[in-house]
């Protein structure tokens, strides 16, 4: 787990940094902070969605000590998912 979160926390971290640094250069600044908010509103909600699910889940088993665990790692793969995807969609904003 220990190098799950080593691997991801950096990556999670590059796709922050490219998602703020690298905009289109063409666009207008409002339609580009509207859908900047947009895709982290969205992050965001995926991931408390894949915690309250990993909650949900593993809850009642024996694995219910590792959910919080298993929550972190997902959400940060999901969050530097749709900011990834999210980069590569802004570059087709214009108005």
């Amino acid at each position: 787990m220990v190098v799950a979160f080593l691997i991801l926390v950096p990556i999670a971290g590059v796709a922050v940094w490219a998602f703020f640094r690298f905009g289109p250069a063409g666009a207008e600044r409002k339609a580009v902070l509207r859908f900047n908010l947009s895709a982290l509103g969205i992050a965001l909600l995926l991931g408390v969605a894949w915690c309250v699910r990993t909650y949900l889940v593993m809850s009642p088993t024996v694995d219910a000590p590792w959910w919080p665990t298993i929550s972190a790692l997902g959400a940060l793969a999901l969050f530097a998912f749709v900011l990834g995807v999210a980069a590569v969609v802004r570059n087709f904003v214009r108005r």
